[in-house]
């Protein structure tokens, strides 16, 4: 998957799932306290919440690795 196809998931708020090493990880959408869009992501059920793309781009981890270099292989 490319970063622009990534985004695109993300703009159009659609659910993404996968399984890395027999972990399946899930991307869902929330609203925070203050009504504002948040995109959750992280191990199925464990998902934590990110403010925008660039923020989950740049902190989320799987395993020992940042997301985003990881976007190649998904």
């Amino acid at each position: 998957m490319t970063k622009e196809q990534f985004i695109f998931l993300i703009e159009t708020q659609k659910p993404f799932e996968f399984t890395y090493n027999n972990v399946v990880y899930n991307m869902t959408y929330d609203k925070n306290e203050k009504g504002e869009k948040v995109i959750v992501f992280g191990r199925l059920y464990e998902g934590k919440k990110y403010k925008s793309a660039g923020e989950l781009l740049n902190t989320a981890r799987i395993e020992n690795h940042f997301f985003k270099d990881m976007l190649d292989i998904l």
